[in-house]
């Protein structure tokens, strides 16, 4: 019997044909399954996102970590939509965040119109002030001003702010600009060349928070993280047309300060005196703030080439006595004042500390 016969069957039984057809479709379905596994886009898939916690404030960014990401995808945070999709590689993207109200948020990831993937509850979003807020009296400089940006008192940062988060009080005349570096123990003035500061009293609000050894200090809330109110810091301030730089030169309370008599001794030369004046105020780098100023009160000739002048001094007490610039005042200490046209360097021969405050009425029972 021949293998083929005249009907095209194999051994009588099974059409060639049919036969071919069968082994072309066996061999075609994993072809086809393998080419699909090889071209298909993977689906994408959201991981985690860093940080997970942030406080409440503008120009926030978070960091999305997946498998799979691809250009022209978007985040939303519940169903409010991420300001930029910014992917750095398959695996990570930078998301700028919209302005959200505090709360817990899912992070969901979409390709066009279609959802891919989720995480719930993935980021949370803290209050400005965690703890009660606090208001300080900081004096500084406003750094890099320009005459298109100008600052002027009762001006509020943000502006639209209510409460503001920061106010000027008080402004002074500008001055060439200078940034104070810390260099391990130094603080070195380095100038900015062709550029000028405005220094500035201002207002602010800032939140208590423990430090590890348990002391306190005061944190503003700033546009990418909270900085520490203190000497030297800068803060970002949101202005009317972008964002200002101020460095703190001096930290204040916000109440008024108690005021010393002091005599202070100082060694002049003629052109000097002549320049010495009644009414004259301190405005050395730790006095600019406004109501922490010394003022001459009297000025009167010494022995030699010396005046004998006297001085309302704002004064802040610590446990060893009272303080001015964050220097010791009181008899035989080093004492200096500054203003616009001379600097003199004197010792203190006579102190009358602050008046006491008197003691609140007892509560009627």
């Amino acid at each position: 019997m021949a293998l083929v016969d005249d009907r095209g069957r194999i051994a009588g039984r099974v059409n060639l044909i049919d036969a071919l057809a069968a082994i072309a479709i066996v061999l075609v379905i994993p072809l086809s399954y393998g080419a699909y596994l090889l071209f298909r886009t993977p689906p994408a898939k959201l991981a985690g996102v860093a940080p997970t916690t942030l406080y409440q404030g503008p120009n926030l960014r978070v960091g999305i970590n997946g498998r799979n990401l691809r250009p022209f995808m978007r985040v939303t945070f519940n169903d409010i939509q991420g300001r930029t999709f910014m992917i750095a590689s398959t695996t990570n993207a930078s998301v700028d965040l919209p302005d959200l109200p505090p709360g817990t948020y899912d992070v969901v990831l979409y390709d066009h119109m279609e959802e891919v993937d989720r995480l719930k509850k993935a980021m949370t979003i803290l209050p400005l002030a965690p703890q009660p807020t606090i208001a300080m009296v900081v004096g500084g400089s406003f750094l890099s001003i320009t005459a298109t940006d100008p600052v002027t008192v009762g001006q509020r940062f943000p502006p639209d702010g209510n409460p503001p988060l920061a106010e000027v009080l008080a402004v002074g005349a500008p001055v060439a600009a200078s940034l104070k570096i810390h260099a391990g123990e130094v603080s070195l003035a380095t100038p900015i060349v062709g550029q000028l500061e405005l220094p500035a009293t201002v207002r602010l609000l800032c939140y208590a928070t423990t430090n590890a050894d348990g002391t306190l200090r005061c944190l503003y809330p700033g546009p990418t993280q909270p900085v520490n109110v203190a000497p030297d810091t800068v803060l970002t301030l949101q202005g009317p047309k972008g964002w200002l730089t101020f460095q703190i030169a001096e930290v204040h309370a916000t109440s008024e300060p108690p005021v010393a008599r002091g005599v202070v001794s100082f060694p002049v030369t003629e052109p000097i005196l002549a320049r010495m004046k009644v009414g004259d105020a301190d405005v050395s780098a730790r006095a600019n703030a406004q109501g922490h100023q010394a003022r001459i009160v009297s000025i009167n000739r010494g022995a030699g080439p010396s005046v004998i002048a006297t001085l309302d001094v704002p004064v802040e007490q610590v446990p060893e006595g009272w303080t001015y610039k964050r220097e010791p005042f009181k008899i035989g200490v080093p004492f200096s004042f500054e203003t616009a046209s001379y600097v003199v360097h004197g010792v203190v021969l006579d102190m009358t500390p602050p008046a006491p405050t008197p003691p609140a009425a007892a509560a009627k029972r």
